[in-house]
């Protein structure tokens, strides 16, 4: 196993995902997700959404041997929701994990 080097920080984490989401393919979907997605009302167009323009960076933790991110942010309709992500930076890579609405579709303080 490849040694992990600690989190990445909210603004090298915004630097990754553009890198990720301009390269063909850098932007991997989990095996579950678009099951999780649907069951949720979630559109694979809202999860790109929010990792574009995400605001908060609300959890990281360690798991599977990898960083796992919560960012969090609107979906095209404006609605609050969050994105679970697990990231590397060499090279540029993310898995999208889950993805879901809060249940008023507002920001959690």
């Amino acid at each position: 196993m490849l040694p992990v080097g600690p989190p990445l920080t909210a603004p090298e984490l915004r630097l990754v995902l553009d890198q990720v989401l301009a390269s063909e393919g850098g932007l991997v979907y989990g095996t579950s997700l678009f099951e999780k997605l649907a069951q949720r009302g979630v559109s694979v167009l809202d999860l790109l959404h929010v990792c574009r323009r995400w605001e908060v960076l609300r959890s990281t933790r360690f798991g599977y041997g990898e960083w796992r991110y919560r960012i969090e942010g609107p979906n095209l309709d404006g609605k609050w929701m969050a994105v679970v992500l697990s990231v590397r930076s060499e090279p540029p890579r993310a898995v999208a994990i889950t993805a879901f609405r809060f249940a008023r579709g507002r920001r959690r303080r």
